[in-house]
């Protein structure tokens, strides 16, 4: 797939078929992910991948009550979660996550892959809740690390057609 169609054709995917990603697809995704831009080069992003529906459902019912939400599961049943974490000290934390996490995003799609950005698990009202913090512990978040977003990935049921493009936001001056 060309880069330029990569882009235009990537969806936020919230269907997923219960199967499971093959490791050698998540490789090559993690290493997109490490190929991110980072501020001066400095990669100090984390990536915890997570398989294990247990934890999962774990994690969507703590998500859905600290959002009040009772049929809410975090991941859309997707089969993996990728966390992208950075230090906390990392002054500019979020921005190269992010990074990092659209690399994610392009990348799954390349593959044939759906995903959606999760972002709960970096809502700073959850990180006073210590069976949460125990997850990110058990999913291997290095300790004075922040989780700036998380990808759910897997194979989607179906194709969501592009919305709209909002008009009126580029200007130019020559």
């Amino acid at each position: 797939m060309e880069a330029i169609e990569c882009l235009l054709t990537r969806r936020s995917v919230r269907e997923f078929l219960d199967k499971e990603v093959n490791q050698e697809d998540l490789d090559i995704i993690l290493k997109c992910a490490s190929f991110a831009p980072s501020a001066m080069n400095n990669q100090s992003w984390h990536f915890s991948v997570v398989t294990n529906k247990e934890w999962l459902n774990k994690m969507s019912q703590i998500i859905a009550k600290f959002m009040n939400r009772e049929t809410y599961h975090v991941t859309y049943h997707a089969p993996v979660l990728i966390i992208v974490s950075d230090k906390r000290d990392n002054l500019i934390y979020e921005h190269d996550g992010s990074c990092a996490l659209e690399n994610i995003f392009l990348s799954a799609h390349a593959l044939g892959l759906g995903s959606v950005w999760i972002n709960q698990l970096g809502e700073p009202g959850l990180y006073s809740n210590p069976e949460f913090l125990n997850l990110l512990k058990e999913a291997g978040v290095p300790d004075g690390y922040k989780v700036v977003g998380s990808a759910a990935i897997g194979y989607l049921k179906n194709i969501p057609e592009a919305k709209k493009r909002v008009q009126g936001n580029v200007t130019y001056l020559k």
